[in-house]
């Protein structure tokens, strides 16, 4: 189901950047908090930005957030969530790059279904996004 691997994919990428602060540092120039459709992995990204941008840096304890038993689960499988094994840094990177386009590319269309057809401001940040979005199409990554 497309939007099961849109769910794995967000999870993919929260993973990565709980794993790893560089990977945070990349991936937080594209996607925002806003661009995670499931209620509690944007909860996390919300969480895990606050932390960066205030210099902290303890993922583990934005599991203390959630009190619902199922809520915790999801949120701490975050911690250990992994893809089929990437040998090559060649392989990782496209691996990041496709997961980050899969994971912008849906935020647009999800907020362009819930956009007020008179909403000429949110149109115009959507096509912004788009633009971006063409451009992150283009760009390496490099895990150097």
């Amino acid at each position: 189901k497309k939007e099961d691997g849109i769910l794995t994919s967000q999870k993919v990428l929260l993973t990565w950047m709980i794993d790893d602060r560089r990977l945070f540092g990349i991936i937080s120039q594209h996607i925002r908090p806003e661009d995670f459709t499931e209620k509690l992995y944007q909860t996390v990204a919300e969480l895990l930005y606050e932390q960066y941008e205030h210099g902290e840096w303890n993922p583990a304890k934005i599991l203390n957030h959630f009190t619902e038993e199922e809520e915790l689960r999801e949120a701490a499988s975050l911690f250990n969530t992994r893809i089929r094994q990437l040998s090559t840094k060649e392989e990782k990177e496209k691996a990041l790059k496709e997961t980050l386009l899969r994971v912008k590319s849906n935020s647009i269309e999800q907020q362009t279904r819930n956009l007020a057809p008179t909403d000429m401001a949110g149109l115009q940040r959507l096509m912004n996004e788009k633009r971006k979005l063409g451009d992150l199409e283009k760009l390496h990554i490099s895990l150097e």
